[in-house]
């Protein structure tokens, strides 16, 4: 009898487990996925092409619902993904710097030497200890994607030299690392939020900016300005990161899937936004501004000046973030 009893219990314990796996199999998630990239974009094309492949992989029960041109700016999004708002983004590394300081080395400037150099050391130096510093904070990390090159833009003048910015107010992005390289060039920052920005070109407030070409005709930036540098001062990089908590929880099949493909995605998005920018150079003298593209040599006259920001932030960013600097140095 009592063997019958335990067979039966035995047999109900499989059943259950049996039971729980295929409800576990069945059962549907959603990665809500947000940027501020606007439909039609290279990022857009990208996380279309993520979205696209994640349910494909995971035969509909990952759901990617992408928020594109989402409101309130990238640090916004940077905050609703650490809190579980959103599942997953698509942002700057100087977005993930807001939360993440240590992720401020990207935006040093002169810090690649070239895009080609730049994809050597991320891709096979610098993706793993992002990722485990990235863990620490909350966030998973899929891939490295490019915002592109930084130049200068501003009313009246090519900026040629560091002494060309020592008359003019330049709107920084809202991070002390590009105050403190507008300050070494000689240079007068004053920080502007995204939305602020245009107004404030348009009277007078400040005579200029820098950016990347995509981001100055996404945001109308360039109808302010008479003048474009081709200085690529910054190379910037972008990411796709998950929550953490929410990866965590997903059953390990679907956490493949969603890590999935990342060289793929990687050389996709760096073809797309690399293959925009010489044609978007193009459209701004189309749009009759003047454009310079700075030769070798003045490109090391803004360097010399601009490298003094790397010891900063060796000072500030702690160890893990000199950390991350040490492996670009060793390998550039």
């Amino acid at each position: 009898m009592m063997k019958r009893v335990l067979q039966l219990f035995v047999l109900l314990l499989v059943l259950g487990v049996g039971f729980s796996a295929a409800a576990e199999d069945n059962k549907k998630y959603t990665l809500n996925l947000g940027t501020v990239a606007p439909p039609g974009t290279p990022w857009s094309k990208q996380l279309k092409s993520v979205k696209k492949r994640i349910e494909k992989a995971s035969k509909g029960r990952i759901k990617v619902k992408l928020f594109l041109g989402t409101a309130g700016g990238e640090k916004s999004i940077v905050r609703q993904t650490k809190r579980g708002e959103l599942q997953g983004m698509g942002v700057s590394a100087g977005a993930m710097a807001t939360l993440v300081p240590e992720m401020n080395v990207f935006e040093l400037p002169y810090l690649f030497s070239s895009a080609k150099e730049a994809d050597k050391i991320i891709d096979n130096h610098l993706y793993t200890p992002v990722q485990e510093l990235l863990r620490q904070y909350g966030f998973e990390l899929y891939l490295f994607g490019e915002n592109g090159y930084r130049n200068f833009a501003a009313k009246g003048k090519c900026i040629e030299k560091p002494q060309d910015l020592a008359d003019l107010k330049m709107r920084s992005q809202e991070s002390w690392v590009h105050e403190e390289m507008y300050r070494a060039l000689g240079g007068n920052p004053v920080r502007i939020a995204v939305p602020e920005t245009l107004p404030a070109l348009q009277t007078g407030n400040v005579q200029g900016f820098d950016n990347t070409p995509l981001f100055a005709f996404a945001a109308s930036w360039y109808q302010a300005v008479d003048h474009w540098t081709v200085s690529n001062h910054i190379y910037q990089p972008a990411l796709v990161v998950y929550n953490k908590a929410w990866f965590d929880k997903l059953p390990d099949d679907l956490q493949k899937v969603l890590l999935a493909e990342r060289k793929k995605e990687t050389e996709y998005g760096r073809k797309l936004v690399r293959a925009l920018q010489p044609k978007l150079v193009k459209n701004l003298k189309a749009a009759g501004m003047t454009v310079c593209e700075l030769d070798s040599k003045q490109k090391k006259a803004f360097a010399k000046d601009a490298k003094k920001v790397h010891e900063l932030f060796r000072k500030r960013a702690g160890k893990k973030g000199a950390k991350l600097l040490d492996i670009v140095q060793k390998h550039n």
